[in-house]
């Protein structure tokens, strides 16, 4: 990561390399080559997507344009674009080229303005190749085999894909008939029911980086295995630029560290934690064939010590003492988690006559995998920072959070006890400014856990509130006495 860097290769923070930008024709003429552009001279910006929630690497490139290239080649909406990015001195990047890697594909011509007579302006937006053929394709056949051998035989058959895919092993066999949809969307159904084989999580993740595909759970981008939490790949901090060493040199690497700008997104949420289920859910399953029903009930608190989270108790283990529901004596001492009828699901297990298979329960898996999925919501970032191409999306990193304590406060915090901390990073933009030569990302981190504990209140202060007596007013009542206090023309007394 960040301590790979070789510094004899990389001058200062934002530096990169991007190599010659080709627009390169769908179609060719019998016995022709395609068509060649290179349009790296008219590019202004570049900018490279990748997240959790999204299937593919994509990306915009801006051009100024004075050369009608938009009409010569011409643009039809199946062309590849063809780059290398990479931050100097590391070894991942983006490879978009034939020869060595996957090329990308032109899909829309946006923002198109003439900015002169003969200059004109617009915005080539570009994605994987999975991207096209999973609109193309419909899936239509039966599977029985492990979900993450399921998602494999889709990405090689039906997506045709030959890049790196990182697959996590689950539990279970999943029979399934894909009633003629897409690749992405039979993916999806594998994705939301799958189980770890390791960790005590629900669902997984499909998504694209510069490595490859990733078919993981959430906690297995938090810890290394069932009982190790995983290092943090990054240290960012708000520190000033033009950060020396004890010798008074430029410290490149953590210059390459320092946020330029953050944005706190939300802090926390009880309404809305509590209303899809965060802390607790009830699971209703009918059987129509057995004419029976359940329920299970998921508690938040007795799963939490169950599985990893973004902070850990420092033995590099679980822990228990960090969790971002508030310990609130609400009445009788029950906490929020306590109340299941809050937030209920109907699933069926109908299907379970007609399959020998051992199955992942949905009754657990469902509340397990939205709880552990939006309670990530509860805390979250957006940070700039100097460009590195060797950090993806699933990595964890730390930020420290000013405290912004006011002036003359006795034993003022450093840090904010709360957002400071581990956070997974969700999704990156890589920002390429060829006019400023600048290569900058935004990260959007989140966590699902505190850095410091929240303080543990044994004292209720609604206690004997509840025990007052209530009072109920009737409307009419209220004007009859107001009638009362006035003369017979309506004037008050």
């Amino acid at each position: 990561m960040y301590s790979e860097i070789n510094t004899d290769q990389l001058g200062q923070a934002g530096e990169y390399v991007l190599s010659d930008v080709e627009l390169v024709s769908f179609q060719a003429a019998d016995g022709q080559r395609p068509k060649r552009i290179s349009i790296r001279s008219l590019v202004s910006e570049v900018n490279v997507y990748e997240a959790l929630d999204q299937k593919n690497l994509s990306g915009t490139v801006i051009l100024t344009d004075a050369q009608n290239v938009i009409g010569h080649l011409p643009l039809t909406g199946f062309e590849r674009i063809e780059f290398k990015l990479f931050t100097p001195g590391t070894s991942r990047g983006y490879d978009f080229t034939f020869e060595t890697g996957h090329p990308m594909f032109i899909y829309k011509i946006a923002d198109r303005t003439g900015v002169s007579p003969r200059t004109q302006m617009y915005k080539l937006h570009f994605c994987s190749p999975e991207m096209i053929v999973n609109e193309q394709v419909k899936v239509e056949r039966a599977f029985t085999n492990t979900y993450d051998n399921n998602v494999i035989s889709v990405f090689r058959n039906e997506l045709r894909s030959k890049k790196t895919i990182i697959v996590e092993e689950t539990k279970g066999i999943r029979k399934y008939t894909s009633p003629k949809i897409r690749p992405f969307e039979v993916i999806d159904e594998f994705s939301k029911n799958a189980e770890s084989k390791v960790f005590n999580n629900a669902g997984m993740m499909f998504y694209e980086t510069a490595i490859g595909f990733h078919f993981q759970s959430i906690e297995s981008m938090l810890a290394v295995s069932n009982s190790v939490a995983r290092p943090v790949q990054a240290k960012y901090t708000p520190k000033p630029a033009n950060i020396r060493d004890s010798r008074g040199n430029r410290d490149v690497i953590k210059e390459m560290q320092t946020v330029v700008n953050f944005q706190i997104n939300e802090q926390f949420n009880t309404l809305k934690n509590l209303r899809n289920g965060v802390y607790n859910a009830r699971v209703i399953t009918h059987d129509n064939y057995n004419k029976t029903f359940s329920e299970v009930d998921f508690d938040y608190a007795t799963n939490y010590n169950k599985s990893f989270h973004t902070e850990h108790d420092g033995s590099g283990g679980l822990q228990d003492t960090k969790s971002i529901m508030p310990i609130f004596n609400y009445k009788d001492n029950k906490f929020f988690s306590m109340f299941p009828q809050g937030t209920q699901y109907m699933v069926s297990t109908t299907e379970n006559v007609h399959s020998d298979v051992e199955r992942v329960p949905h009754e657990t898996n469902l509340p397990k995998r939205l709880s552990q999925r939006l309670s990530f919501e509860t805390m979250s970032l957006n940070i700039t920072v100097p460009g590195f191409t060797g950090l993806s999306v699933g990595d964890l990193i730390s930020f420290e959070m000013p405290s912004y304590e006011p002036s003359g406060v006795d034993n003022p915090l450093d840090l904010d006890p709360y957002m400071s901390g581990r956070y997974l990073v969700k999704s990156i933009r890589h920002k390429i400014s060829t006019t400023s030569d600048k290569h900058e990302m935004t990260l959007l981190i989140f966590k699902d856990s505190v850095y410091t504990g929240y303080p543990q209140e044994n004292v209720n202060t609604l206690d004997g509130r509840e025990d007052q007596e209530s009072i109920n007013i009737l409307k009419y009542d209220l004007d009859d006495t107001l009638l009362d206090n006035t003369e017979g023309d309506g004037v008050f007394k």
